[in-house]
């Protein structure tokens, strides 16, 4: 499958912003199951390419001018291949992603509902069929430094939510799970291209649980960034001085332009 991707994020301020460092993740990945044909990122300020510890494409960009608007955009083409996970996914071991984070804790209630699943892919299928369940898809609910316990306790969130919780009960029994930040594409008005999913180690490979879609492959989604949980792998994180009240809008379009042969 071959798809076409545009994303603009604007950030708007008070007052202007006299210095600021930004860490993007908005290029995705090149791996056995997705190839990246053309990509262009337009961001504003000075910037360079690395790579974090997870293997992720960051760039880093910096402003040293008065700004009252801060634009990014994202571009390009990206052919899905249709191959599974496989262990070599990323520079670290898998048990590194069995370390939780304050977005990952399983607290007493969490703990509780996941006692009561396997260790097996079946057994976390259902895990995730009962939490698409459970927990709504309501955007507005949380924000992104709302915990899985947060969320699990309201019964509300969005696809970052799902996953955290997600990934907390996976750590709980035992597996190591990542985050994955991403696009997927979907016919449902629903749904935003923007998203996010769990990867977990089974055995000897990786294996796809995307909680909001209660899927258990990725073959419309494509991969952005990996980590422990939100903060790893978030499209856009940085500092800055000034500003004032910051408020953020984005719009993600992800379409099938032609079956790749």
């Amino acid at each position: 499958m071959r798809l076409k991707i545009r994303h603009e994020t604007l950030y708007q301020y008070e007052t202007p912003v006299t210095r600021s460092i930004q860490s993007i993740r908005l290029r995705p990945l090149n791996t056995p199951q997705q190839r990246v044909i053309d990509w262009h990122l337009s961001v504003p300020g000075e910037h360079w390419q690395v790579n974090d510890g997870f293997g992720n494409n960051v760039t880093m960009m910096t402003m040293e001018r008065n700004m009252e608007t801060l634009r990014l955009v994202a571009s390009g083409t990206v052919v899905l291949t249709g191959k599974p996970l496989t262990a070599n996914q990323g520079p670290l071991a898998p048990e590194v992603f069995l370390r939780s984070t304050p977005l990952t804790e399983a607290d007493a209630a969490i703990i509780d509902f996941a006692r009561h699943f396997g260790r097996n892919k079946r057994s976390l299928t259902r895990l995730m069929g009962e939490l698409s369940k459970r927990i709504v898809f309501m955007p507005g609910t949380t924000t992104v430094n709302h915990s899985a316990s947060q969320a699990f306790a309201q019964n509300a969130g969005v696809c970052q939510d799902h996953t955290h919780i997600f990934l907390a009960c996976c750590r709980y029994l035992g597996l190591p799970a990542r985050y994955v930040s991403g696009y997927v594409q979907s016919d449902s008005e629903y749904h935003i291209a923007t998203h996010a999913w769990a990867e977990v180690y089974l055995g000897r490979n990786w294996h796809t649980f995307d909680v909001v879609n209660n899927m258990g492959v990725a073959d419309s989604h494509i991969k952005l960034a990996v980590g422990l949980d939100y903060r790893d792998a978030a499209p856009v994180r940085g500092m800055r001085s000034g500003g004032g009240t910051e408020t953020m809008s984005t719009e993600a379009r992800v379409t099938i332009t032609q079956s790749d042969q």
